[in-house]
């Protein structure tokens, strides 16, 4: 009867699509809509039934083909804007081959840029064997979709798959969000997946926020992109709540650890003659619990294994077993242990957890001082650990402006290079630098570093653009903002004045004033201005970091070349006096053809 019910579904394409605002949490805005799926007969209205109903009957790849189908059509007889989030099983990317071909032949039919499309693979269904996932979404990427895994902490393969598809984004399951104002445990959770979002340039959306004191809490963590209940529910016409974003304010990230020890979680380990029914109850009474160390009988405590809860449970939820297993030691249901050393430094630590093949294992490990148990340490307090080192490593070479340095700055552009996305690369340095710092001393030469950072930060859109100081008086821009030409051309203007404040009445009067040379002759300065060099990248083909650091020192020497405050920009082939005057900015003979460099 009910598979007589599915096929009649699909092929009548009986299915209604409900959408869900996703926000931008900094810009207090939608930037796309999740499409979630209902059927409309009897006993097949929920999204799971209909899954499961499929997969019984041979049907998933039917059902998804219908799905997004009916996705595509609604979204565009809406004329939603924004992004539109597809939901795809990880089954359906291996056994679909075809299916890049299929969804950019839809997306032409219903007029959607495939580079409005995110497609969502959820980590219910993630597979272990993470290489072939990450071949099956090559083709998708290369359409121009996104690629995100939804319900990051449902499953156990996630930061697998995190590592070899490279998404583009992650939703973190609601399990994380809800009564996270509770919990400081699910708050750690989402910093460290924020951390780690960071540093592998990925976007992170935190599902499931039901009300103001989650979402204030989720925005104060730093998630960048927001979906809930409060924010707007599933709807045919999706519709967002203005006020509900009113006054929500962020901060600030919490110290780093140096070994294993400072990873330590005091779980209590359980004697090994413990019987099944009795770890179940202390798993009942503290469900914050995720796994139990083994420890050797008569009141050793060196870990002989682990019990995970979840496996546990799962096995205790079959016929009969319950009955075969409650009275048994706890030693019938544990597995080995993953130990590490508690005065392991961390990186030590990161490549024994990731050596590991178990995929659960990689969540919860023992942590042992001289063989004796201490604690239980979570891999994703590990990775929290290890981003905050990073980040603070890049933010010590250049503790002046607080701006991250060399190492972050190379790791931004060539994620973003790699990722064939549309940015615009500045490097930005000041003219007279070295003389000025001779004549009014370095004191007030930092005071210039810090206003110029100041402003390039405010000119920017965090967290999509990204600022870096190199060192001195040089400063490096990667631009995503729509909007980025206005934002350049603001922060330039106001450079050019700004700066002129620096120098004294006398000097500004005179235009410049007195020096000596790096030759050591005397010579007459102008007053400080700034000279940027700017690549647009714009994605339609392969260019590697170092060739766009080539094309930025060209047009920075360019800059330099021209006098007075300049910003002379690379793009489609031509080199452009940026702003110009207005429209007749004009293309000149000079300086790289990035087109051809790359």
């Amino acid at each position: 009867m009910q598979e007589e019910a599915i096929h009649k579904l699909i092929s009548e394409r009986a299915l209604r699509t409900l959408f869900q605002p996703i926000v931008d949490g900094a810009a207090r805005a939608v930037i796309g809509h999740e499409a979630l799926t209902r059927g409309l007969h009897a006993g097949l209205e929920s999204p799971l039934t209909l899954i499961e109903c499929a997969g019984r009957h041979g049907l998933i790849l039917a059902l998804e083909e219908a799905c997004l189908e009916t996705a595509l059509s609604a979204f565009h007889a809406l004329r939603l804007e924004g992004r539109l989030f597809l939901n795809l099983l990880p089954q359906t990317l291996l056994e679909w081959t075809s299916l890049a071909d299929w969804l950019g032949g839809q997306l032409d039919v219903h007029r959607i840029d495939p580079h409005e499309v995110v497609l969502e693979i959820t980590e219910h269904g993630l597979i272990e064997d993470e290489n072939r996932l990450a071949a099956a979404v090559r083709p998708l990427r290369a359409l121009g979709c996104d690629i995100a895994i939804d319900d990051l902490g449902a499953g156990s393969s996630g930061l697998k798959s995190w590592a070899e598809i490279r998404p583009d984004y992650v939703k973190v399951d609601r399990y994380f969000v809800a009564g996270v104002e509770r919990d400081p445990v699910r708050a750690e959770i989402l910093r460290s997946l924020i951390d780690m979002g960071r540093i592998t340039g990925c976007r992170i959306v935190a599902e499931g926020i039901e009300n103001r004191e989650q979402c204030a809490l989720v925005l104060e963590l730093g998630v960048e992109y927001l979906q809930g209940y409060f924010l707007g529910r599933p709807n045919r016409i999706p519709r967002l709540d203005p006020a509900a974003l009113g006054g929500l304010e962020a901060a600030s990230p919490a110290p780093a650890a140096n070994c294993a020890e400072d990873l330590v979680l005091e779980v209590p380990g359980v004697p090994a003659d413990a019987t099944v029914a009795s770890v179940v109850e202390s798993f009942r009474q503290h469900p914050e619990w995720t796994a139990l160390a083994v420890l050797e009988a008569h009141g050793s405590s060196r870990p002989v294994g682990i019990v995970y809860r979840d496996q546990l449970l799962i096995l205790l939820s079959r016929p009969l077993h319950p009955e075969i297993y409650n009275r048994k030691p706890v030693t019938s249901v544990m597995v080995r242990p993953m130990e590490v050393e508690a005065r392991a430094r961390l990186d030590q630590v990161s490549r024994i957890v990731t050596a590991r093949a178990a995929p659960q294992q990689h969540e919860v490990f023992v942590i042992n001082r001289n063989g004796r148990y201490l604690g239980l340490g979570r891999t994703v307090d590990l990775l929290r650990q290890i981003t905050t080192q990073q980040i603070q490593a890049a933010m010590h070479s250049n503790p002046l402006t607080g701006l991250p340095g060399n190492r972050e700055i190379q790791t931004q552009l060539s994620q973003w290079a790699a990722r064939r996305r549309h940015f615009v690369a500045c490097h930005l340095d000041l003219n007279h630098f070295k003389p000025y710092n001779d004549e009014y001393g370095y004191a007030r030469g930092d005071q210039v570093l810090l206003h110029v950072a100041q402003v390039i930060t405010r000119a920017v859109r965090r967290p999509v653009d990204f600022v870096g100081h190199v060192g001195g008086d040089d400063f490096v821009l990667l631009l995503r903002s729509l909007d980025w030409t206005l934002r350049l051309g603001a922060m330039l203007e106001e450079l050019t004045v700004s700066l002129m404040s620096f120098h004294a009445p006398e000097h500004r009067a005179a235009a410049g004033f007195d020096g000596l040379d790096r030759d050591g002759r005397q010579r007459h300065f102008p007053l400080l201005g700034v000279s940027i060099g700017a690549v647009e990248v714009d994605g339609a083909q392969a260019i590697t970091a170092e060739q766009v650091l080539e094309s930025l020192r060209q047009m920075k020497s360019l800059a330099k070349s021209k006098g007075g405050s300049k910003c002379m920009l690379a793009s489609a082939g031509r080199t452009l006096d940026f702003p110009g005057s207005g429209a007749a900015a004009a293309a000149t003979d000079a300086g790289p053809d990035l087109a051809a460099s790359a």
